[in-house]
């Protein structure tokens, strides 16, 4: 039991909640925990305002997105084990992605259970207990989706055993031990804790906290990345008419920003996030971002001035010529000056996430430490239209229309509508503009790599030169802590 217990010290941990005023706008003040429990309306808030908190770490932004794009093979920068998905549970995996996943988890069940179980009296009415709960259960669908995303199956059939781990209360002694669920039963937790999401919660106001849009996008999204690796035309025709919901009750905040450069200067202020990592203004910052998105992506581009007879990379390793050939690429990339304070060296890198870097940023005046991580953003979801339309039947030109449209809307770079020929044609461009358009921001590249299809297999296959895609090996082993410590854990097949 000792073991067990210390196995899991990072449930108990304190959990950092925000103070019910603008409590993604403020420092956090204090930690409730079990024998401090939510007691009345103002804690309620900020135990909601502690699951963001949560996302605070490495492992909600470049930490995932950096060993996801390395996975896809268009770039290499966390190493062989995730380039040739070849990890695990001995030699790899990522179990501070999982610790972390479950520390949020563990923050939703505990905002879940204290404000449902709240007493009437402590709060200003049963609709405010409503949203609240809406609001923390489209959080754990984000945070549990992440997990499948991750470490299960989230590609296999319902009856496929390698689910989720999961649970809907906070862990204690009582509750450690626990065994995984079907994929089934996965995505069925998921959707209903976002279908009540998408009844309570209320429009979208802002990019810093989740909302009706922002649930009705992430099923859309889940349905999608399923759908399409399955080709299950149900899953594909339920997440279009999510996705044309979204798309046709916009709020005027939300739409395309003209200037491509203002999506990454304004960070999480641009006005087409629809879910972002903001960080919180409290002297922390660049801590926040995380090593891969103030430091790591800038040591893996290229040192500049270039050798003789040597490109700029920014350590793209397939996809280079049609990247660089994109209007966008001279805005994504550029020179950063090196991390280290000895080292007065630029490298060509993807500056739309190392800003510019975790010494000259906060150098800067005003310091900039905006390394947001973009978890769903308004292009996306036009990317996801146009999919969704091409595997459900339409035209050509109806299935690329949505891509236009937000390429028409961004005039700097301009970018010039695309006309394909063949149903080939029309899907390749549509996996190369999400490479194009969001590479290294959310693992978009590496999900789409697996579910479009290049001369019959995967593309993932192509960009890894012909090397066979083994399925099984697509999520990370379950760490082995849990699997010796959770005596009713399985771990993923092919990954002991």
């Amino acid at each position: 039991m000792k073991n067990i217990f210390l196995s899991y010290t990072f449930i108990f941990s304190s959990l950092l909640l925000f103070s019910c005023k603008g409590y993604l706008d403020e420092v956090p003040r204090h930690s409730l925990t079990s024998a401090n429990a939510i007691t009345d309306y103002n804690k309620a808030k900020a135990a909601v305002g502690g699951i963001y908190s949560t996302f605070q770490n490495e492992s909600w932004a470049g930490g995932l997105y950096v060993s996801l794009a390395t996975k896809s093979g268009f770039i290499n920068f966390t190493g062989t084990i995730d380039y040739s998905l070849s990890y695990t549970e001995s030699s790899g995996g990522n179990v501070t992605v999982w610790t972390q996943f479950y520390r949020s988890l563990n923050a939703a069940n505990f905002a879940i259970q204290g404000i449902t179980d709240l007493s009437a009296d402590a709060l200003p009415g049963e609709a405010a207990r409503e949203e609240l709960i809406a609001e923390a259960r489209a959080l754990r669908a984000w945070i549990n989706i992440n997990i499948l995303w991750n470490f299960g199956h989230w590609w296999g059939a319902d009856d496929d055993k390698y689910g989720l781990f999961y649970r809907d209360k906070p862990v204690d002694l009582t509750n450690v031990e626990i065994a995984r669920i079907s994929v089934g039963e996965s995505y069925k937790k998921i959707y209903e804790d976002l279908d009540y999401a998408i009844a309570k919660l209320p429009s979208f106001t802002t990019p810093r906290l989740v909302s009706k849009h922002f649930a009705q996008a992430l099923k859309a999204k889940i349905l999608l990345y399923r759908g399409g690796f399955r080709n299950t035309e149900a899953d594909l025709k339920a997440a279009l008419v999510l996705v044309n919901d979204v798309l046709n009750n916009l709020p005027a905040t939300l739409k395309i920003e003209p200037q491509l450069a203002d999506v990454y200067q304004k960070s999480w202020d641009n006005t087409e996030n629809i879910f972002v990592k903001y960080l919180e203004d409290n002297g922390a910052r660049t801590s926040a971002g995380g090593y891969w998105y103030t430091y790591g992506i800038i040591y893996q581009g290229n040192a500049l001035p270039l050798a003789v007879g040597a490109q700029e990379t920014a350590g793209v390793l397939y996809g280079l010529d049609w990247l660089k050939a994109d209007p966008r690429w001279s805005v994504i990339t550029g020179p950063v000056r090196a991390p280290e304070t000895w080292d007065n060296t630029n490298r060509f890198t993807f500056k739309k996430l190392a800003r510019l870097g975790s010494y000259a940023g906060k150098l800067s005046t005003p310091i900039d430490e905006k390394y947001a991580a973009y978890y769903l953003r308004l292009s996306e979801l036009y990317l996801i239209k146009a999919e969704l339309l091409a595997r459900t039947g339409a035209t050509l030109a109806a299935a690329i229309a949505p891509i236009n449209e937000y390429r028409a809307k961004r005039t700097s770079p301009a970018l010039p509508a695309l006309n394909p020929n063949t149903q080939e044609e029309l899907y390749n461009l549509i996996f190369k503009e999400i490479v194009s358009e969001l590479i290294l921001e959310n693992g978009s590249e590496f999900f789409a790599a697996l579910r479009f299809k290049a001369d019959g297999k995967p593309w993932i296959t192509a960009i890894k030169n012909g090397a066979a895609l083994e399925e099984n090996k697509i999520c990370w082993p379950i760490p082995g802590t849990e699997i010796i410590n959770n005596t009713l854990a399985e771990q993923n097949p092919d990954l002991k």
